[in-house]
């Protein structure tokens, strides 16, 4: 039965290496089932409905500009974030937030970076976070309302944009981990993280098969 109230956003700056981005994109098709999905990218994709806005730098601004496209453009009362360096367990998909004017986030997150052998955790992630529609379309437009539509050169007045700067979140979890990746080519290549790590994790297995599943290591 597909869910009626949900949308997926999935939102890239196709910089990932193809073989591996097409990878992540065949698991969120399965994961997702009969969830829409709207996908936001700098260049064509096949996935969902695509909105292509063109090449632009990669920076935070042009990440939230992608996401309040993809909002827009949903017609359901949620939507949920999708990365292209994000693989999700099917319970980030079936979280049925009670508020619609609140942003959720998934607290079991694990990052891998593809030449590691572990899964280090992680706080939280934007990568993984459910909000209302309407709502999460409100926070992204305040704060965007002061800045060009697409910026393409850094800017350090810019750089460090939050909309979510006053906003405090709710949490929500699984027993399996949502898990992300640092390849070198995403738009931060370093993250906050626990030193330690750990060799294999429910629902996903070890490491090792993770490696060589996605990055033929």
């Amino acid at each position: 039965m597909q869910r009626e109230d949900l949308t997926i956003i999935y939102y890239t700056c196709n910089r990932e290496e193809k073989s591996f981005e097409n990878k992540v994109r065949q698991r969120l098709l399965e994961t997702a089932k009969n969830i829409p999905i709207i996908s936001v990218s700098h260049k064509p994709i096949k996935l969902g409905r695509n909105i292509c806005v063109g090449v632009h730098y990669p920076s935070n601004l042009t990440l939230y500009r992608q996401l309040l496209i993809g909002a827009k453009a949903a017609k359901t009362t949620f939507v949920a974030n999708a990365e292209a360096d994000f693989l999700y367990p099917p319970e980030y998909f079936s979280f049925l937030p009670k508020e619609e004017e609140k942003i959720y986030r998934y607290g079991n997150i694990r990052l891998m970076y593809k030449y590691h052998w572990g899964f280090f955790p992680k706080q939280y992630s934007e990568g993984a976070q459910i909000a209302g529609r309407k709502y999460l379309i409100s926070v992204l437009e305040n704060a965007l309302k002061a800045c060009p539509e697409w910026f393409e050169e850094d800017s350090p007045h810019f750089r460090k944009l939050d909309p979510y700067k006053n906003i405090s979140f709710e949490m929500f979890t699984g027993n399996n981990a949502c898990v992300t990746f640092k390849t070198g080519q995403s738009l931060h290549k370093y993250s906050a993280i626990s030193t330690h790590s750990v060799p294999s994790l429910p629902y996903w297995g070890t490491a090792v098969e993770m490696r060589k599943a996605m990055f033929g290591l």
